[in-house]
């Protein structure tokens, strides 16, 4: 009954998700998701049901200037339920965009709840510069114990944006595509993103108010609200990850 839950909410999440991709770029890509063990992946895919058997990883959607492919993205996320077992939790997730001119990304955005060292949310940028490179190279001759071990390697820094609670949304990354990119859009893709982010903000600002119920509750009565707990109510504010990991 769980896993069936995580499907079924999924699969409307990936139904949204290819709408809102149908709504912004001449391209018939879509996004499915496909139940594994313990988990369920929702990852960009063709349209062509033939392409789809053979789908080893996430499909390189096309992205095109002037009618010109151009680049190449991705959407792969990872989705259980949360801590209530009611609503869906992604507890990873890579948004790629690469050049059709080589292998290597140009940017990823990516997010992991269970991650160690690096912030869980963070931008990588597959970029140099002479600048950048000779400081991260001064900072490990000097013994820096967090330097990598690549120190002239810009791609190697991981930027951290906001956390699990306020990182970009797949919205934003579609509207960086189209604003900062240039790449080709079908008329009407404002409102849509517009739309579908205020949705996506307003799920994140439930989830933020679910972690932190008292102080919710304290500052709608402080604007006049008249709010009480269950009587079972506990609170585990102070235990929350979400608070205060990088």
């Amino acid at each position: 009954m769980t896993h069936d839950r995580i499907l079924g909410q999924s699969q409307e999440l990936a139904e949204r998700l290819t709408q809102t991709l149908h709504a912004c770029f001449p391209d018939d890509s879509r996004v499915i998701a496909l139940s594994l063990a313990d988990r369920v992946l929702i990852q960009s895919a063709p349209n062509s049901a033939q392409e789809l058997r053979a789908l080893p990883r996430p499909h390189q959607m096309p992205l095109f200037v002037d009618g010109k492919r151009v680049a190449e993205w991705t959407i792969n996320m990872h989705m259980v339920l949360d801590r209530s077992g009611q609503f869906l939790k992604t507890v990873e997730s890579a948004l790629v965009l690469k050049s059709v001119m080589e292998k290597t990304p140009l940017v990823r955005l990516e997010y992991r709840s269970d991650m160690r060292t690096a912030p869980i949310s963070h931008w990588q940028f597959h970029a140099e510069r002479g600048a950048f490179s000779h400081m991260l190279a001064v900072a490990h001759a000097g013994g820096s114990e967090y330097v990598t071990d690549r120190p002239h390697s810009l791609s190697s820094l991981h930027f951290p944006v906001g956390g699990e609670r306020f990182r970009p949304s797949i919205e934003d990354f579609i509207e960086f595509l189209i604003r900062e990119c240039g790449v080709d859009k079908v008329d009407g893709w404002d409102q849509a993103l517009r739309e579908n982010r205020e949705l996506w903000r307003r799920m994140q600002l439930r989830a933020a108010v679910r972690d932190l119920q008292a102080e919710a509750a304290e500052r709608l009565r402080d604007e006049g609200w008249t709010v009480a707990p269950p009587a079972d109510f506990k609170d585990v504010s102070d235990e929350s990850a979400t608070l205060v990991k990088w």
